[in-house]
């Protein structure tokens, strides 16, 4: 597991709540200092604050752990949707046209193995 990319994707979370990280902290019943060393990876957080922080952030575990758990492509679709909101319709179809590319590249290497 790469705590780097857990930390990662807890600090998205928090900052698209527009929650501090003192405030997180708080909420969590921790220190900013925990929160900002867990969100760099340079704390392994216990089972228990990882919960608390999921719990106050009011996020499914899924979101944290897709990279790590074998069902959760319901997370990836929904970043991918969250990524098109902001885009043009001229980056979307260029987004859209490297994807298909990617995905027949996938399948045909893929398979020769």
């Amino acid at each position: 597991m790469d705590y780097g990319d857990l930390g990662k994707r807890l600090r998205h979370e928090r900052v698209k709540k527009k929650i501090s990280q003192e405030q997180m902290a708080k909420m969590a019943g921790c220190s900013s200092a925990h929160i900002s060393h867990i969100e760099t990876g340079n704390t392994i957080p216990s089972l228990e604050m990882l919960v608390r922080i999921i719990n106050q952030l009011k996020i499914s575990s899924d979101v944290i752990l897709c990279d790590y758990v074998d069902k959760a492509d319901h997370v990836y679709r929904q970043e991918l949707n969250e990524l098109f909101e902001n885009c043009s319709e001229k980056e979307v179809k260029f987004i859209v046209e490297m994807a298909k590319e990617n995905i027949r590249l996938l399948r045909k290497y893929g398979e020769e193995k």
